[in-house]
């Protein structure tokens, strides 16, 4: 077995922990949390707080694949060689910016969106990798489920945390030009995920699903009606997406729509 089979399993382990003891570990930190620093830089995209609670999904996904990955049996295997590394950073990402935002969210509040978009990169390129590689069997499906929904969240919450950034810099969080800066955001993003979903071959349900949660729980959250229509009609794009692809994809449906 390849030495660097074991080291690159290793770090996926050490990440995964991390990602789960990062948030309390920022808390304490900073002697605040992430929703405190959340709340008092909250925009018009800030989903309900109900929608943070697909981390509680990831996590699990991420630890479960983590020991999977790490068995002695699994370390050689194309799919985690190819994904194991962007994963990991993406897992060590998260770690960082729970720490991060709390401590410097409102102070340097770009340092918590370069992390977040490195998250995203670094996400990007798993779900990259995973498409080029051939189905392997149902013990596929947790590494790819996993990456989409990472990205598809991640994605959301970089918006997000772009907005918040904003309002902690000083810019208002109400009235039209904030109204107009979320519909040009929330377009965008659904345009963006959309795309991605009509080049998926391996894991665009999860992707779609999680970035869906993400724009209906920005809707249901968000006083002015015309936020709440454009975070709608970005979900929509994203369902029309996924069902046109699915569609057009004759062989393999499973793997887009599971993983």
């Amino acid at each position: 077995m390849d030495r660097r089979d074991g080291i690159r399993a290793a770090a996926v382990v050490v990440a995964a922990v991390a990602q789960v003891a990062g948030s309390p570990l920022g808390s304490a930190v900073a002697d605040r949390s992430v929703g405190d620093v959340s709340d008092e830089t909250g925009s018009l995209i800030t989903p309900a707080g109900y929608a943070f609670s697909i981390w509680g999904v990831i996590f699990a996904l991420a630890l479960a694949w983590a020991v999977y990955q790490a068995l002695p049996g699994q370390r050689s295997r194309a799919l985690h060689r190819r994904t194991g590394w962007p994963l990991a950073a993406a897992f060590a990402g998260n770690a960082v910016w729970e720490v991060v935002f709390p401590l410097v969210g409102l102070d340097q509040p770009w340092l918590p969106v370069v992390v977040i978009f490195g998250i995203v990169a670094a996400t990007a390129v798993a779900w990259a990798r995973l498409q080029d590689l051939a189905p392997e069997g149902l013990d596929r499906l947790l590494p790819a489920a996993l990456t989409g929904l990472l990205l598809g969240w991640v994605t959301i919450a970089a918006t997000v945390n772009t907005g918040q950034a904003g309002v902690a810099l000083g810019a208002e969080p109400t009235g039209t030009a904030a109204e107009w800066w979320a519909w040009a955001a929330l377009l965008a993003v659904g345009l963006v995920a959309a795309a991605l979903v009509l080049r998926a071959r391996v894991a665009g349900g999860p992707f779609a699903a999680a970035a869906v949660w993400g724009l209906v729980a920005v809707a249901v959250d968000v006083e002015p009606w015309s936020v709440a229509l454009a975070a709608l009609v970005a979900a929509a794009a994203i369902v029309i997406a996924l069902v046109v692809r699915t569609a057009t994809l004759r062989r393999e449906r499973a793997s887009l729509l599971v993983g």
